[in-house]
This record gives structure tokens, C-alpha cells and sequence, in this order.
């Protein structure tokens, strides 16, 4: 098995109501639990952080960083013997909708 990350990229949940979050997230729990064991984590990233382009370049705390859709709104870590089965955990996301995923495999370390 590897690990691979489900990168949110988007402004998707921004504009849903609270009823429409609610439910959302109902269905993000039901996909979380149908995953089982190949569910590893995943968190909401706040939309405010900090832009660096170098070392001694001034840090960016506001403005438009990037465009919304490339903005990483959160992510899910999952384990998928390869990337084709990442890619089908990723089609039954209850975000897809909402959000492009971007399904990127975490590098081994190699000694």
C-alpha cells in the first residue's frame, strides 16, 4: 500500500448555506467511514496564510495569493495499493462537486 494526499483546490464550500454544509458534511462523513482503514486523515485549511517567494523575500500576509481555483482548501491523506485506487476514492468524494482534487502519491524516502 502507499499513502497518497486528495488536495482540495478550490473556493467550493464558500458559498453553501448551512443547510447545504450540513449536509455536505454528512455525506463527507459517510465517505470517510465507507473508506474504513484506508482513511489516514485530512483537515480544512483556514484561507488566510502567508505567501513567501524566497528566502529574503517580504512575507505576504494579504492579497490575492493565487487565482480561487488553485487555492489548497484542504486535504485528505488515504492508503491505496496504487494510484488508480486513490483516483476511485477520489471520485466518491462529496467534494468533487465543489472542489477540483488533485491526487498526488507521497514519496518514499530512499536510503
Amino acid at each position: 500500500m502507499q499513502e497518497f494526499l486528495l488536495l482540495l483546490k478550490g473556493d467550493g464550500m464558500n458559498h453553501l448555506s448551512p443547510d447545504e454544509l450540513q449536509k455536505t458534511m454528512d455525506h463527507c462523513t459517510n465517505w470517510i467511514n465507507e473508506m474504513g482503514e484506508q482513511y489516514l486523515g485530512g483537515q480544512r485549511l483556514e484561507d488566510k496564510g502567508a505567501f513567501l517567494g524566497s528566502k529574503n523575500a517580504e512575507v505576504i500576509t494579504d492579497g490575492p495569493f493565487l487565482e480561487a481555483k488553485e487555492i489548497i482548501a484542504g486535504y485528505f491523506k488515504v492508503h491505496a495499493k496504487d494510484q488508480e485506487e486513490a483516483i476511485k476514492l477520489a471520485r466518491k468524494s462529496p467534494f468533487l462537486d465543489l472542489y477540483t482534487i488533485e491526487v498526488r502519491p507521497i514519496a518514499s524516502p530512499k536510503m
